[in-house]
This record gives structure tokens, C-alpha cells and sequence, in this order.
């Protein structure tokens, strides 16, 4: 297989890196993972009349890491308002999510956009906004 072959080169351009038992246990369990599918039917439904939807959303390279984000503000038809992304500098998932939402909602409201619904993936960010959970100290201002 592919996953041999790279053994082989890796043996041969770094000859000083000699561990047969732990390249082959490497290659193993490699060559044993297997690939997991899942599918899930996701429907984006519009703002009832008068109101705005906001979707958020963000990622980030390791965790702590760079981290960025962005979002889509749309109108009871559908149509896009405005969308962004941002960099968001060095953070955790945490940072990230809690950030880009509250940038996507400050920008709503200085342009205006005052009747906002949120949607974003993250439960927990949720029960923050909600003030069902409390969020840690040094990014309660963002909430």
C-alpha cells in the first residue's frame, strides 16, 4: 500500500530515525482506521416577516490557535444583507464563536438591523446568551 511505501522513503532519507517496531505499529493503525460518513439534512428557514436572520460561525486552526469567522445577515425573503468574515487573531473555540457573533451583532445594530434572530452551532454559546449557563469571566464582555 501507499502508507508502506512512505515507510520505505521515510527509512531511507532519515536512516538516523531507526524504529522499525513503532514506524510499522504507525502504519498499522493507519492502514486500520476507517473512513466514517454522516449525513445530516439541514434546512435553512427564513426570519418571519420584519425580522432578520443572522448566521455565525468559526474556525480555527488549532485549539488555542488563529482564530477567524464570519456570517450572513439575510431578510424574510432570503436575500443577503450582509455577509463578513474576520480574522480574530490568536484564541480557543471558545473566543472564536463568542467573538464573531458579537461582532455580526454589533454591526446589525449600528446599520440599523435591530430585530435579529441568532443562529449559531454552538450550545453553549447559546446558553450564555440566554443566561442559562454562565460563561467564563474573560469573555463575558463579549456576551
Amino acid at each position: 500500500m501507499i502508507l508502506k511505501d512512505i515507510l520505505h522513503l521515510l527509512n531511507t532519507v532519515f536512516p538516523y530515525i531507526y524504529w522499525p517496531a513503532q514506524w510499522t505499529e504507525v502504519v498499522d493503525l493507519i492502514e486500520s482506521c476507517e473512513h466514517d460518513v454522516k449525513v445530516t439534512y439541514v434546512i435553512w428557514k427564513t426570519p418571519p416577516p420584519s425580522r432578520y436572520k443572522l448566521n455565525t460561525d468559526s474556525s480555527a486552526l488549532h485549539n488555542p490557535g488563529k482564530i477567524g469567522g464570519g456570517g450572513i445577515l439575510r431578510e424574510e425573503q432570503g436575500e443577503i444583507i450582509y455577509a463578513f468574515a474576520i480574522p480574530l487573531g490568536e484564541g480557543t473555540n471558545i473566543h472564536e464563536e463568542i467573538q464573531v457573533a458579537s461582532y455580526g451583532l454589533n454591526w446589525c445594530i449600528q446599520h440599523g438591523y435591530n430585530n435579529i434572530i441568532l443562529e449559531v452551532d454552538y450550545e453553549l454559546l447559546t446558553r450564555w446568551i440566554l443566561q442559562t449557563s454562565t460563561p467564563p469571566w474573560r469573555i463575558q464582555k463579549f456576551v
